[in-house]
């Protein structure tokens, strides 16, 4: 009895292990015949599924006057699909057309219908030619020596494979000949560089698609037992296609029943001014995505959705017909109207070039605002790059990228947009914040006297002065005339740094400027309550601004005092002409009133002034005969890293009204580290000359009337008979 207790419970151990491998398997087949089978059936209907994407057109970006700057051109590239062309069934198709297309009986046919029985029947006659003439043992004898039944071996067994290789040597010479019109200009890369360049033949597309080296690679290695090469099955013929040549390759492959080839596009973007307003517009990547500019800002705007299109086809790749195919169409991209006017910017980029190529200056920019918008007319940056190339562009000429390197060896690509990125000292620009607080609180009118003798604030610091020149007392408006340092520094600290700080705020130099654009942020202070830093500040030191604030401040005073938000995007406009967003101008807020905007424009126009009291302004060399023009002159030492000034290098600016008693354009200038020739860096003698140059040239583009047509003519005839002379 105790020999039978251990094999009674092994029996038992068996039969447990038994039951429960037929519960798993139980279960399993529950699971996949019943439970999921849905699931099941779906990834097999999915395999079985192609799907074509159809890429959306990115919108178009123009200017004000709706010229377009952007084009969207598809790089199509042309792709052999080796399964369908080597798919008897497939091939067939395209030689059943061609042989009957040629035939007479096909030319006295017109209907569709019995060309259709036609094509049908010849497609037949040509798979009847290539069956194998075998019984059925003959076959099974086959099967056994061709191993796994795949769909390879299933076509040798049931076609001829010395009529197959025939036939799809046909097709390929068929396929050749219908691609060549094409291909004919596509270069053919060599091994050797010192060959010329050849263009592709009919033989190398032949030779493309059979890939004939592996052919006979492979014939000679099953002959001798070695390992075969694999195929490439998708095998790209040429690449740079236009849209239009594309579809005309489709359209030949449709109409000859080609299968096998197909044509894939996507879309480039490619800009029709390349060196133009580049900071702006920015640039896409290689997935079409904007990586920086207007085309980074506004991506989700312009990008549209892509569309897709969904093909059934059988085991062999064929496609089906099938009521369920899934159509749905791309969404375009919004298009952008800018508020730049391309006349205007053009002007500003060669009469920048132009100045800092004869001030041999490394950076600058000009802005050009509409006071009463806030709309950016131009903008320019100095150096810029080729959209297109993304070459690197600078008065000297242009570069490859990369190719230039600054003093710290860092490359020089021109991305950086000087004009809104850069934070500087602006000097005696920043004056006005002073004079609008003194005069809008009335701590003073615009005529008070003010000091402008030299001082000291604080112990121990360096005296403010204007140099060698010492203008004693003069009317606030003078300060700015004259661009006094004392003058300036008194009348901030007669307003408190409260009264001070608060207009600093109005202006909006505390916060970005909320341009569409990336920007470098708010302006940097010192802190203002400390009395030396204050004094500084008063006259543009000890803060850094970018040139869009400055040339929004100037902005809100030829705005009679209103404040806009700078505006770059006038209308966001759908694909089928339908506004989708008006972008209409948005006042921020009201900084001064009415009467102080005047009083300063008057003073601003005192700059200009070659007479009157104080004498000589600062931007004589900004003045138009015939017309009143008014601006403020700005140059500040170049700031050390470590801490002080350089000497002899100057950041030098110009913000030019434009008239100033009817404003129509504001106009700032900034010009980074200029070595004029026989004179002193200065806003009044490097960056009003470009204001003047650039302004000459608006007067004419926009019909601005001048205040004195007589002298205008005079100056202009003038002008006229030096030009002729030289």
């Amino acid at each position: 009895m105790k020999t039978k207790i251990p094999f009674a419970n092994r029996c038992a151990w068996l039969c447990a292990l038994v039951l429960g491998v037929s519960c798993v398997v139980t279960y399993r087949l529950v699971e996949l015949q019943v439970v999921d089978s849905g699931n099941r059936g779906r990834i097999a209907a999915d395999e079985l599924i192609e799907k074509e994407r159809i890429p959306a057109q990115r919108g178009v970006i123009m200017d004000r006057n709706e010229e377009i700057l952007t084009n969207n051109v598809q790089n199509a590239e042309l792709v052999a699909n080796r399964y369908h062309l080597r798919e008897l069934t497939a091939v067939v198709d395209g030689l059943a057309y061609n042989q009957v297309s040629h035939t007479t009986e096909w030319a006295q046919t017109k209907d569709a219908a019995e060309r259709r029985k036609m094509l049908s029947k010849k497609r037949s006659e040509l798979l009847d030619n290539a069956r194998r003439r075998v019984t059925p043992d003959e076959k099974a004898e086959l099967r056994r020596q061709l191993g796994t039944a795949d769909a390879r071996t299933n076509r040798m067994l049931e076609y001829d494979p010395a009529v197959c290789a025939y036939y799809f040597q046909l097709h390929d010479r068929l396929v050749a000949e219908l691609l060549y019109p094409y291909l004919c200009r596509v270069e053919v890369g060599g091994s050797n560089a010192s060959h010329s360049k050849r263009y592709m033949t009919r033989e190398d597309i032949v030779e493309r698609i059979a890939q004939t080296a592996t052919e006979q690679f492979n014939r000679e290695a099953e002959k001798s037992g070695a390992p075969t090469r694999s195929f490439r099955n998708q095998i790209i013929l040429a690449k740079g296609f236009n849209l239009d040549t594309a579809e005309k390759i489709k359209e030949t492959l449709k109409k000859a029943h080609v299968r096998g080839i197909m044509v894939q596009s996507n879309p480039k973007r490619s800009y029709v001014m390349p060196e133009m307003l580049c900071h702006v517009l920015g640039y896409v990547d290689h997935e079409n995505r904007g990586v920086s500019g207007v085309e980074e800002y506004f991506q989700s705007y312009l990008a549209g959705v892509d569309g897709m299109r969904e093909y059934r086809h059988n085991a062999r790749g064929q496609v089906l017909p099938n009521e369920d195919d899934r159509y749905l169409a791309p969404k375009d991209g919004l298009n952008l109207r800018l508020t730049i006017d391309m006349r205007l910017q053009a002007i500003c980029e060669q009469e920048l070039d132009r100045g800092m190529q004869h001030y041999r200056a490394k950076r600058g920019c000009m802005i050009v605002v509409e006071p009463h918008t806030g709309d950016i007319l131009a903008m320019v940056s100095r150096p810029s790059f080729n959209l297109n190339t993304k070459d690197l562009i600078t008065p000297e000429g242009s570069f490859k990228r990369g190719s230039v390197k600054d003093d710290k060896g860092t490359p020089v690509t021109g991305d950086f947009n000087f004009a809104c990125q850069t934070r500087y000292e602006p000097g005696s620009t920043f004056k006005v914040i002073a004079a609008t607080t003194a005069v809008d609180k009335h701590i003073m009118r615009i005529d008070t006297p003010v000091n402008c003798s030299p001082f000291s604030v604080g112990f121990g610091s360096k005296p403010i002065s204007d140099g060698s020149f010492n203008y004693r007392v003069q009317p606030l408006y003078c300060v700015l005339k004259k661009s006094s340092n004392p003058g300036a520094a008194r009348i901030a600290l007669a307003c408190k740094w409260h009264n001070y700080r608060e207009y600093i705020q109005r202006y909006g130099l505390d916060k970005p400027t909320g341009v569409d654009l990336p920007s470098g942020g708010a302006c940097l202070l010192a802190d203002g309550n400390n009395i030396v830093n204050f004094s500084r500040i008063a006259y543009g030191y000890s803060v850094a601004v970018s040139p869009l604030h400055m040339a929004m401040v100037y902005a809100t005073i030829a705005n009679d005092g209103v404040r806009m938000k700078p505006r770059l995007i006038d209308k966001i406009i759908s694909a089928d002409g339908s506004v989708y967003d008006e972008c209409e101008p948005q006042q921020v807020q009201r900084v001064m009133s009415s009467e102080t905007a005047r009083d300063l424009r008057q003073a601003l126009f005192s700059v200009t002034e070659s007479s009157g009291q104080g004498g000589r302004g600062t931007a004589t060399a900004a003045a138009i005969p015939g017309f009143r023009i008014g601006g403020k002159t700005g140059t500040a030492k170049k700031v050390k890293e470590q801490g002080g000034y350089y000497e002899g290098l100057y950041t030098v600016s110009f913000a030019g009204v434009l008239p100033i008693d009817n404003p129509q354009l504001v106009v700032m200038t900034v010009i980074d580290e200029p070595h004029p020739t026989g004179c002193q860096a200065g806003g009044g003698s490097v960056a009003a000359p470009i204001f003047r140059q650039a302004a000459e040239r608006f007067i004419n583009v926009l019909n601005i009337q001048p205040n004195d047509p007589v002298a205008y003519e005079r100056y202009r005839n003038s002008k006229d008979r030096t030009v002729s002379q030289n």
